[in-house]
C-alpha cells in the first residue's frame, strides 16, 4: 500500500488512483494533518457521487466533509451546506459537524431550512446540536418536542438547546438522567452534552459521573476552552483554576474504570492506606481475577512489605492485561523506584506516540517527573528524562500526554532547583492547544511563586 506522507501525494493518490481505500486514506491524511491546500480536491470529492456502495453510502464524500471540517476553511461551506441535499444520512451528519466546526454564520440560513424540511429522517442529534452552537433560537418550536423523543440522546440535545437558551433548570433533569443511564453511550453522550451547556458550574456532575477518565478528561477540557475563552487571566481566575486541578487529577489515575477509583476507596474501610496501598491493592485484587501466569507478582504483592521494584518493572514489560498493565504504573508512580526508568519511557512508547493506550503513558510520564530527583546530577538517567519530557511536551498529537509533561516538570522544578528549562519560547510557541498554554502558564506562575519562596538546592 502507498504510504502518505505529503500533502501533493495524498491530492494525486484521489485524483488518479482507483483503490478506494487508498483514496479514503489519502482524504483522512490530508484532513488529519489540516492540508489548506487540500480545500478544491475535497470540495470536489464532497459533491461527486462516483463511490456509491451497494449499500447506497458514500464513504468517500463521508470522509471528505469530515476533513473539510478538521481544515475548518470557511471556504468549504457552500460546497457542504450542497451536500445537505444528499439521500446518505450518514454524509448530512458530517457536513452539518463540519459546518459546526468550521463555525461560519453563512450556514445558518441552510440549517434552518434543512431543519423544517418535510423529508426525512434526519440525523436530529447533530442538527439540534449545531443549531444550539450557531445560537439559533428562532426555531425552538420545531425543536421542543424533541424534548420528549424516544431517543434519549435526542432528548439530551434538546435539553443541551433550550438550556443554552433559556439557563433554565428545568433542563438539566434530562442530561442528569441520561448521565447516570445504564447504557455507557448515552452516559458518554450526556457528558459531552453537559460540556456544551457552556457552564463551568456543571463541571463536577461529569467529573463525578461513572465514565472513563479520558471522557471526564474531554468533557472538562471542552467547558474549560468555552469559559477561558472569556477570561481575561488565566492563571489568577478561581474557575480556570478549579477546572484544571479537576483536570490533573483525571490524569494521574491510570486505573480508573478498572476497579473503584481512589477516591471511592478513601470513602470506605480502606481511607486510612496511603495511596501506595490502594493501588496495591488494586493490583492484587485484577490478578486475583487472571492469576494464570501472574503467580510471582501476585506472592510479591502479597508477601512483601516493600514490594520488589526489579519483579514490578519486569512485570510491566511481560504482561499483556492493560488492566493489570495499568495498575502496574500507577504503582510505579507512587513507589520512586529508580529502575522503573527505562521501562516507564518504553511505555509512553516515543516510537508510537499515538496508540490508544493514554492513560498509562501519562502516569507513565508523571512518574519520570517523581524519580527525576532521586538521581544526582549530571546522571544519564536525568538527561534521558529531560529528553523524554522535551519530546512529550513538543512533539505527540495527544494534549494529555503533554499536558502531562508540564505536570511532571512542575513537579521537578517545585521540589529543587532544576538543572534544565522545559518551558522554552520555542517549546511554547509550538504549542497550538489553548488548554496546554493555560497549564504552563499556571505551572509558571506557580514556580515563580515557590522561587520566591527560596526552594532549597
Amino acid at each position: 500500500m502507498t504510504t502518505i506522507n505529503s500533502a501533493n501525494l495524498a491530492i494525486d493518490v484521489i485524483k488518479n488512483s482507483n483503490d478506494l481505500a487508498l483514496k479514503y486514506h489519502a482524504i483522512w491524511w490530508l484532513g488529519k494533518n489540516k492540508e489548506q491546500e487540500a480545500l478544491e480536491v475535497l470540495c470536489q470529492v464532497l459533491n461527486q457521487d462516483s463511490d456509491q456502495t451497494e449499500l447506497g453510502g458514500y464513504p468517500l464524500r463521508r470522509q471528505a466533509a469530515r476533513s473539510l471540517g478538521m481544515i475548518a476553511n470557511p471556504q468549504a461551506v457552500p460546497s457542504l451546506i450542497l451536500s445537505l441535499s444528499s439521500t446518505d444520512l450518514r454524509l448530512q451528519e458530517a457536513a452539518i459537524l463540519a459546518l459546526r466546526s468550521i463555525n461560519d454564520r453563512r450556514a445558518v440560513p441552510s440549517l434552518i431550512a434543512y431543519l423544517q424540511e418535510i423529508s426525512s429522517p434526519k440525523p436530529m442529534e447533530v442538527l439540534i446540536e449545531a443549531l444550539a452552537a450557531f445560537e439559533i433560537w428562532e426555531v425552538e418550536d420545531a425543536i421542543r418536542k424533541y424534548l420528549n423523543d424516544s431517543s434519549k440522546r435526542i432528548q439530551g440535545a434538546a435539553a443541551v438547546y433550550f438550556y443554552r437558551m433559556t439557563k433554565e433548570l428545568q433542563y438539566l433533569p434530562i442530561l442528569n438522567n441520561n448521565l447516570s443511564d445504564e447504557n455507557a453511550f448515552v452516559r458518554q453522550s450526556a457528558a459531552f452534552d453537559i460540556a456544551q451547556c457552556g457552564d463551568a458550574n456543571l463541571s463536577e456532575a461529569i467529573t463525578t459521573a461513572k465514565l472513563p477518565n479520558n471522557v471526564k478528561m474531554a468533557g472538562l477540557k471542552q467547558i474549560l476552552e468555552t469559559y477561558s475563552s472569556k477570561s481575561t487571566n488565566s492563571t489568577s481566575d478561581n474557575t480556570i483554576n478549579r477546572l484544571i486541578s479537576k483536570i490533573d487529577c483525571l490524569i494521574t489515575d491510570a486505573i480508573q474504570g478498572n476497579l473503584p477509583s481512589t477516591q471511592q476507596l478513601q470513602s470506605n474501610d480502606l481511607m486510612e492506606l496511603s495511596p501506595l496501598q490502594i493501588t496495591k491493592q488494586h493490583l492484587t485484587n485484577l490478578i486475583q481475577q487472571n492469576p494464570d501466569g501472574n503467580e510471582q507478582l501476585l506472592k510479591s504483592l502479597q508477601e512483601d512489605e516493600k514490594t520488589n521494584c526489579t519483579i514490578i518493572c519486569a512485570a510491566c514489560l511481560e504482561i499483556q492485561d492493560q488492566d493489570i498493565r495499568a495498575a502496574i504504573v500507577q504503582l510505579l508512580y507512587f513507589m520512586k523506584c529508580t529502575q522503573a526508568v527505562a521501562v516507564l519511557q518504553q511505555v509512553i512508547g516515543l516510537e508510537i506516540a499515538n496508540h490508544c493506550q493514554g492513560k498509562l503513558r501519562r502516569v507513565a510520564l508523571l512518574a519520570l517527573g517523581n524519580l527525576y530527583h532521586e538521581f544526582e546530577e549530571g546522571k544519564e538517567a536525568r538527561r534521558s528524562i529531560q529528553s523524554t519530557l522535551h519530546w512529550a511536551l513538543t512533539e505527540p498529537e495527544d494534549w494529555g500526554l503533554r499536558y502531562s509533561a508540564v505536570m511532571a516538570y512542575e513537579v521537578i522544578a517545585s521540589t529543587k532547583q532544576v538543572d534544565f528549562e522545559l518551558f522554552s519560547e520555542s517549546s511554547k510557541s509550538c504549542q497550538t492547544d489553548p488548554i496546554i498554554n493555560i497549564r504552563i502558564a499556571i505551572a509558571e506562575s506557580s514556580l515563580k511563586d515557590a522561587a520566591s519562596h527560596s526552594i532549597p538546592a
